[in-house]
């Protein structure tokens, strides 16, 4: 019997898994605020590029706690944090490293359990009120940790993601292309691992297919003579070097631009070029 022939292959047919790993140090808030804002734009991008965008959204737990430093003992509220609910009991994947964050929780964070339609750790396709969800989701704080590139093999790894019961079960899907967003305002130099272990990652993750992978960096320059941060010369930056090993389907942005929506941009373009040559395994 024929084959088929060489037709195009099958794409990603708008099958997108988005995993944001963003670091929750005290000086992230107003990096924090420009991605939320750079959010929408870059769905509408990508609405109007795929016919049926089907998405999954997580927002990994970057901390590995679950509450603010300061409510140990508490009986209700936080006199430093008012508004905190320390009487809110934590479930289980609230404490887990890399489990999709549905409560984020501490100063400047969003403090109330995200509201999301699928009743899963991560937004799906048909979330009402995407913008608000993510913004949910994605409003980490200020009193957490960096080290996203660790906290990103954590979220990809086959234990959280495809063991029954796990905190992101369902969340990778075989047939999705995989968009990583991690963004953290320093180089990164004590996540576990190197560089070539979160690629080797990111990789594992999709059956060794290196087309199924998009990934944005956004991140400190002062690697760069050119840098909005301000030039450090001889600084090792491993976050830029994972971005370098992952090319061509990955970009470094300056976590000093005013606003992230360029390399949003630049992005969808990348995705919408993937999904084309992606073969599902």
């Amino acid at each position: 019997m024929p084959d088929g022939g060489d037709g195009p292959p099958p794409g990603c047919k708008g099958k997108v898994d988005f995993l944001f790993t963003i670091s929750g140090a005290q000086t992230m808030w107003p990096k924090q605020e420009r991605l939320k804002a750079s959010f929408p734009g870059f769905i509408a991008t990508l609405e109007s590029e795929f016919a049926d965008f089907d998405y999954h959204i997580l927002s990994a737990n970057t901390a590995g706690f679950w509450g603010y430093p300061s409510c140990a003992g508490c009986d209700d509220v936080c006199a430093e944090l008012p508004e905190f609910p320390c009487g809110t009991p934590p479930q289980p994947c609230d404490l887990v490293r890399g489990a999709g964050m549905t409560y984020p929780i501490g100063k400047d964070a969003s403090n109330q359990r995200c509201e999301l339609a699928s009743g899963l750790r991560y937004i799906t396709a048909g979330q009402p009120d995407l913008v608000d969800a993510f913004t949910c989701i994605a409003s980490m704080g200020t009193n957490g940790t960096d080290n996203v590139a660790e906290v990103t093999m954590m979220a990809v790894a086959d234990e959280i993601n495809h063991a029954p019961g796990a905190c992101n079960e369902g969340f990778l899907r075989d047939d999705a292309l995989l968009v990583v967003v991690a963004i953290q305002d320093t180089y990164d130099s004590y996540s576990a691992g190197t560089p070539e272990d979160w690629r080797d990652a990111l990789l594992e993750a999709k059956g060794g297919d290196a087309d199924a992978v998009v990934l944005l960096v956004i991140s400190t320059d002062i690697d760069d003579p050119d840098a909005l941060c301000g030039y450090d010369p001889g600084t090792e930056h491993e976050l830029r070097t994972w971005t370098e090993l992952m090319q061509p389907n990955a970009l470094f942005g300056s976590i000093c631009a005013e606003g992230y929506s360029d390399y949003f941009a630049t992005v969808a373009k990348m995705i919408k070029s993937q999904c084309d040559v992606f073969v599902p395994q």
